[in-house]
């Protein structure tokens, strides 16, 4: 279990650790992100898998932070360290990954890798810095604490594009290098891309923010502890 922790981002908000008792607040939170139809506007921000009892064990194994707004659980950030992932139904799945010829996937995937599992934050809320700000927390804490070389995440493309999180993707300097074809119970076949973010490019995107980036950001940035 990762030890429990808060940081305040101002106006009634802070970032505090999920705890098994948690549990209900991410189930609660995954059923507010439902995936749309195809042919409705959306920019997106649904979740799909993971039920009680895979939260349930994530949240013994798992990085999650939750986004707080009044005493009210908004949002969360889930990610898995290296050996976490390499245990993982996520790993399991990896070679069915189709990888852009330029990547290099087996040096890559002997470098320590977190996976950025799962972003959710509730519609109510996604008009505020707050998504951005807990985004940004999962990852300098998997970056320069925990010290891995690079993240991997996926977001939906078909039927329907996941867009909710391709801001806090760009921001970073992410780079979509694979599609994968899934199943989910419920849903049907999807096509995910897969995204790989590099620690050192994360560092250079980030490094400004320190001085110039949202009051949220920079608090968030000065409680990181370096590399």
């Amino acid at each position: 279990m990762i030890a429990i922790g808060s940081l305040d981002i101002g106006n009634g908000a802070r970032l505090r650790r999920a705890t098994p008792a948690d549990v209900d607040a991410l189930i609660e939170i995954k059923r507010g992100l439902p995936m749309p139809r195809a042919e409705q506007t959306s920019e997106g921000g649904f979740l799909l898998g993971s039920e009680l009892e895979t939260y349930r064990a994530l949240l013994e194994v798992a990085r999650v932070w939750l986004l707080e707004v009044e005493h009210r659980v908004v949002g969360f950030a889930m990610t898995l360290d290296d050996p976490v992932l390499r245990q993982s139904p996520v790993w399991a799945r990896r070679d069915a990954i189709v990888w852009a010829p330029s990547f290099d996937v087996e040096a890559a995937l002997a470098r320590r890798i977190t996976y950025f599992d799962q972003l959710g934050v509730l519609p109510a809320f996604r008009h505020r810095y707050w998504g951005a700000a807990l985004a940004l927390r999962a990852l300098a804490e998997q970056f320069d604490e925990a010290g891995h070389d690079l993240a991997l995440t996926t977001t939906v493309i078909e039927p329907i594009i996941n867009r909710a999180a391709l801001p806090y993707l760009a921001r970073v300097g992410a780079r979509e290098l694979g599609r994968v074809n899934e199943h989910y119970p419920g849903v049907g076949s999807i096509v995910s891309a897969v995204h790989v973010i590099e620690a050192s490019c994360y560092r250079e995107r980030t490094a400004a923010l320190v001085d110039t980036g949202h009051p949220a950001t920079q608090r968030i940035m000065q409680a990181t502890p370096g590399p």
